[in-house]
């Protein structure tokens, strides 16, 4: 009778009822008719259901990545969905890797949007990373096909990927760096098979992209920016996407001592350059968002850090400096922002498990994740609940 009584609902007041319910059972309600299955597979209502899930989203996602070589049974990767630090993590997302894999593992992430999560992993027996797309809510699991150039493998190139979502479109995009190695760090890479840097060279970075709606790679090497010898990899929180960008910081020199912000428009599939704020020059700079605008997170002195926000995107003249932390005790190593503006570090610690914490600037406090980073990498990525998925043709896809 019940079943009855809601088949008969208009198709608008069930999908207001609907559309409160999390990704995965909404998924698996699919089999309960044909009509459901054609409302909860609309286009429509699965980018409500994004929106309802993004404006009622608290949630990071702090995935703990392995180091090259390391024993995937002995060190997991894993990844913990948190809505605050004050609570302890007692469960965590498996991330879908072959743990029995006699091969070395690495796994590394690179982007989230709209509840997708862009990954890769490689293990000693392959030339370069795969390219994974996981959707954690629906437990869906997308590889990526294989570049459209190879050049010469991971042995003599850094590669690097950048994840983003074009509106214009619907498309979402996967770019790809291939940075050569120095003559010098070749001759280490054979002695220190954990090296995670990324030292430039003068020789020319290749840039791809993949749409997975066309599933097609294209070459847009000629469209980088030639003065820029290397790009940095090392901002721990992926929250990007701005005004449909991404952003890395672009090494000018091989000191390192100059650097400009990198963006991609992923609509027109362009590179530019945004000069940094004059007073974060030879400083620790990572790039973030912080109230939907693009900000830069500086090191100073004496355990201080500054955020300077864009308040007009691509106008150099109005970088202001929006906050200097400066009530730290210890060196502070900046992440990012949380999509509630919450700022988050790294702290060091008397054991040497370095943790991370939140800094809410509203009450002036420090809060501490009740986890320490015991191994690997941090990467933390928005979690949002999401009926969103895309299998473009010549892909592999598996939900579990």
């Amino acid at each position: 009778m019940a079943s009855t009584t809601i088949d008969n609902l208009p198709v608008d007041v069930l999908s207001k009822i609907l559309i409160r319910f999390p990704a995965k059972p909404l998924a698996q309600m699919r089999c309960v008719s044909k009509p459901w299955n054609t409302l909860l597979s609309q286009p429509a209502f699965i980018k409500s259901h994004l929106h309802r899930s993004i404006e009622n989203s608290d949630e990071i996602l702090v995935v703990f990545t392995n180091g090259f070589g390391s024993d995937p049974k002995r060190y997991p990767i894993t990844a913990h969905p948190s809505k605050s630090p004050h609570l302890a993590i007692p469960n965590f997302i498996q991330i879908p890797v072959n743990p029995n894999s006699p091969e070395r593992f690495c796994y590394n992430i690179h982007g989230s949007v709209n509840g997708l999560i862009c990954l890769s992993y490689q293990t000693s027996n392959i030339a370069e990373p795969v390219i994974q797309i996981w959707n954690p809510s629906l437990s869906a699991m997308l590889t990526v096909p294989s570049y459209g150039n190879q050049f010469g493998g991971t042995d003599k190139n850094f590669v690097q990927f950048g994840f983003g979502f074009d509106s214009k479109t619907d498309d979402y995009k996967v770019i790809k760096f291939t940075i050569p190695k120095p003559a010098l760090l070749l001759s280490l890479f054979n002695l220190f098979t954990d090296w995670d840097d990324n030292l430039p060279s003068h020789e020319k970075i290749q840039v791809e992209i993949f749409s997975l709606r066309k599933c097609s790679w294209e070459s847009i090497t000629e469209r980088f920016p030639p003065n820029v010898i290397g790009i940095d990899d090392r901002d721990e929180v992926c929250l990007d996407g701005h005004d449909g960008h991404l952003h890395w910081l672009g090494k000018l020199d091989e000191c390192r001592k100059q650097e400009t912000i990198v963006a991609f428009d992923l609509g027109d599939e362009t590179f530019s350059e945004i000069c940094l704020p004059v007073d974060t020059l030879n400083r620790r700079n990572t790039v973030g968002i912080l109230g939907g605008k693009l900000c830069v997170m500086s090191c100073v002195e004496d355990h201080d850090c500054e955020v300077w926000v864009m308040n007009e995107y691509g106008v150099v003249e109005s970088w202001t400096k929006h906050h200097a932390f400066s009530q730290f005790s210890f060196y502070v190593s900046p992440y990012g922002f949380t999509l509630n503006n919450e700022f988050l570090f790294e702290v060091p610690t008397y054991d040497d498990c370095p943790r991370l914490a939140l800094y809410d600037s509203t009450e002036a406090k420090v809060k501490y994740f009740k986890f320490y980073r015991l191994f690997g990498n941090v990467k933390v990525v928005e979690y949002v609940d999401s009926l969103v998925w895309i299998a473009p043709r010549g892909s592999t896809s598996r939900e579990d």
